[in-house]
Parts: structure tokens; sequence; C-alpha cells
């Protein structure tokens, strides 16, 4: 029996595709590993490393373009998406520990569930680092970290949010009351 010049077809297309999902899907693995160590590196107050690091991310996302548009089914992928969120969530706490503004991020991460996810993500590394000036006497940074979550709350609640949203702005709101504790416990001490 001779084969059939689709099976051929098929078979290329299927290992392009294959191919492609394993590059999107290790790239998006990196870009996560990028983005947490470029928030680590903030909390260091290492800007400079962490402007590197989320560079590199955006380098590996960037990187995937061209898979994207020739499989456009990928833009689902898990890892990649993971990628995404976590670079968002780099980027918005980067833009808070430079200017202490939350904001527009780089357009891979500003699809609407990327960039809300991110947001929300973001909420509980101001609140990390709002206990890091805790222990360091600096109650101002504490009220200005409330006041950026709280907006960010208010921002949230307009919305609908649900299923995979829902949860993380529940994480949101639970970081926002850690913040509130914390601007209790320093008016008590006062």
């Amino acid at each position: 029996m001779s084969t059939s010049p689709i099976f051929a077809a098929v078979r290329k297309q299927y290992e392009a595709h294959a191919a492609a999902r394993r590059h999107v899907a290790s790239r998006g693995d990196e870009a996560v590993r990028k983005s947490k160590q470029a928030i680590f590196a903030l909390h260091r107050d290492d800007l400079k490393a962490a402007a590197d690091l989320i560079a590199e991310a955006k380098g590996l996302i960037v990187s995937c373009d061209p898979m994207i548009k020739a499989f456009a089914d990928l833009r689902g992928e898990g890892p990649y998406n993971a990628g995404l969120e976590e670079y968002a969530e780099a980027q918005l706490y980067f833009g808070y520990a430079k200017t202490g503004k939350l904001g527009a991020i780089e357009r891979h991460a500003m699809a609407p569930a990327t960039y809300l996810a991110g947001l929300c993500d973001a909420t509980g590394e101001i609140v990390r680092h709002a206990m890091r000036q805790v222990t360091l006497g600096n109650h101002a940074e504490v009220a200005r970290a409330f006041e950026t979550v709280e907006a960010v709350i208010t921002y949230l609640l307009d919305m609908d949010l649900t299923g995979y949203l829902r949860t993380k702005f529940d994480q949101a709101k639970r970081n926002l009351r850690s913040l509130e504790q914390m601007n209790y416990d320093i008016s008590m001490r006062k």
C-alpha cells in the first residue's frame, strides 16, 4: 500500500505544531522564572537587575510571536499564559517600585485578563514591600502601599470578575486586609 501525499503533509504540519508548542511552553516557563527573579531583585532594591531580568522575560515572550502567528491556538498554552501573567506582575511591581504608581505595561501583557491577573498579584508584592518598610520604620511607605492597593480594589470592584480572575481578586482583597492590619498596628504603637 502506498501512502497518500496527504499523510506526509499532515505529519509535517503536526510536527511543526508540536515543535512550536514546545518552544512556546519552554519560553513561557523561562519567562516565569525571569519575572520572579526580577520581583525578588526589586525586593532587594536592585532596580538595575530587575530591569535586565524583565527585558530578558520580554525577549522570551517576543520569541514566541512567530509560533503564535503560525498556530493561533498556542496563545492559550498554559506555560505561555503563566509567563505573560508573571511578566505583567513584574512590570507592574517595577513601576510601583520606581515611581510609586501602577499603570500601562508592555503590550504583550496588556490583554485584559493578563493585565488584571498581574495587577491582582502585584498587590501581594506591594504587601511584601510594605512589610519590609515596617521593619525599617518607614511608616509613610506603608500608608502609600495601602492607598495604592485600596485604589486597585476600588477599580476592580466595578468589574464583574468571574472564575480565575475572581480568585485573583479575592487574593488582592486579602492583601488589602493585610495592609489595613499593618496600618492598625502602626497606629496602636504610636
